[in-house]
């Protein structure tokens, strides 16, 4: 299943509202990890694609972003099964999952 199989459309995400004021910054620095998945991806720079999946598997559920973990976790498989396609498609799931989702704090 591709990411454009998966529908974020309208994906509400509660999280405690004490991260209010670090949410727009962590989300801002994923979106440049996509750029940067790209960029490691042209470079064939794969120990740094596990880094940052690692990185990612680490701090989105610390954050409520549970997800962001999962796509952390796929990095890192798909870099120690030498699998570029299941790289990028982390990357395409991940900026679907950040232009889908919607913060609500609680």
């Amino acid at each position: 299943m591709g990411p454009d199989l998966i529908d974020y459309e309208g994906l509400i995400i509660e999280i405690d509202k004490e991260l209010e004021s670090v949410i727009p910054d962590f989300l801002e620095s994923r979106h440049k990890d996509c750029l940067l998945i790209d960029d490691l991806l042209m470079h064939n720079n794969m120990d740094e694609i596990s880094r940052l999946g690692h990185r990612l598997k680490g701090t989105g559920g610390s954050y409520g972003f549970d997800v962001i973990s999962d796509i952390g976790r796929i990095l890192e498989v798909a870099v120690a099964e030498e699998d570029p396609e299941a790289v990028d498609f982390a990357r395409q799931a991940l900026k679907l999952y950040l232009e889908q989702i919607r913060i609500v704090y609680v």
